[in-house]
């Protein structure tokens, strides 16, 4: 042990290096967000819930259930049906997100064909009820008026 550690552990150096930078951010301004009442500002590729788009002339869902999304999903929250007409042509019957099991990659949104399923800035999720995390085909296209708000401000 040399002179130079013995003075530095006499005053106390290495614990006064650490609380310098404890003092330096209690010093800073606070930032701080009364949720319900101020909305924190979201970045421009922020993910939050998905919605099911339609074609605004025809009212038409784009979604054509090629089962893309549900394939590329890495917690399989995804869950489509389909059926096949007489023509060959598919339709989409039920399509649902487990929100509870969704990691919010972005995978399904990037997969998708026809880009019939986006990400919105839609975070608000809260419930007291487990079965409200199951969001149905009707709750996605409707969930579509934040998607189109986001389209517009862009």
């Amino acid at each position: 042990m040399g002179l130079k550690d013995a003075i530095k552990k006499a005053t106390f150096f290495e614990i006064l290096q650490g609380m310098s930078v404890t003092g330096k951010y209690a010093a800073t301004k606070k930032f701080t967000i009364e949720y319900p009442k101020e909305k924190s500002i979201l970045f421009p590729r922020f993910r939050g819930t998905q919605a099911l788009i339609t074609n605004p002339d025809t009212g038409e869902l784009n979604c054509d259930a090629c089962h893309l999304c549900e394939t590329v999903c890495p917690s399989q929250c995804i869950t489509i049906e389909s059926s096949e007409s007489a023509d060959g042509k598919k339709s989409l019957d039920e399509f649902t997100i487990d929100m509870s099991r969704c990691i919010f990659c972005g995978f399904c949104e990037e997969v998708c064909p026809r880009a019939a399923i986006v990400m919105t800035a839609n975070y608000e999720l809260s419930t007291y009820d487990k079965d409200d995390f199951l969001l149905t085909k009707e709750w996605l296209i409707a969930n579509q008026v934040h998607a189109r708000k986001e389209l517009k401000a862009r």
